[in-house]
């Protein structure tokens, strides 16, 4: 899911940091083994630097249980301008998300059955060829003005990055020998 997201929603390498699986904190004391599913950074000015949080949920019960316990999200509203849950298409109904998070659809294979007109003129679809996916904005996330990350959310962000170019460098650049006359 994580895969179709960034691909729909965050492509431009120049313009996101996706960040996945981010734990929150450098050390191991009250919330720093918190785990946020995916925390986008636009590095635009112009944008606000705006700072996306997205919470994964694959089932029903995952998304109650996260009902019952709000506290869990704080550290994902208090860092991000916008935080979204992100469900299989029809998981949950719009009633169901609280009023400061947004939902994010996502399904694959049915692509043709789905348009952007029996998707309702406020939503919001996106297409991952490569997937054979799409993800649809079902609940736009309402805008919130946050301070600014601590340093040791900026130490987890590039631990974060590290950690992705160790287990997959990026690719060698192909490269010309020039013969000098």
């Amino acid at each position: 899911m994580l895969d179709i997201l960034q691909t729909c929603l965050h492509a431009s390498l120049s313009e996101w940091i996706f960040l996945r699986e981010l734990r929150v904190g450098t050390g191991y004391q009250r919330n720093s083994a918190q785990r946020l599913d995916a925390f986008v950074l636009n590095c635009y000015a112009h944008t606000s630097m705006r700072r996306v949080c997205y919470e994964i949920k694959t089932s029903r019960a995952d998304f109650l249980c996260e009902l019952k316990h709000p506290l869990k999200r704080r550290i994902g509203l208090r860092y991000s301008n916008e935080f979204y849950f992100v469900t299989p298409s029809g998981l949950l109904d719009i009633s169901e998300v609280p009023v400061e998070c947004g939902l994010i659809e996502i399904e694959v294979g049915r692509i043709g059955s789905q348009n952007s007109a029996q998707l309702g003129p406020d939503t919001f679809s996106h297409f991952a060829p490569e997937q054979q996916a799409y993800c649809r904005v079902v609940v736009p996330a309402p805008w919130r003005e946050t301070p600014g990350p601590t340093w040791q959310f900026v130490a987890s962000m590039l631990r974060n990055q590290k950690r992705v170019f160790q287990e997959r460098p990026p690719k060698q650049p192909v490269q010309q020998r020039l013969e000098f006359a």
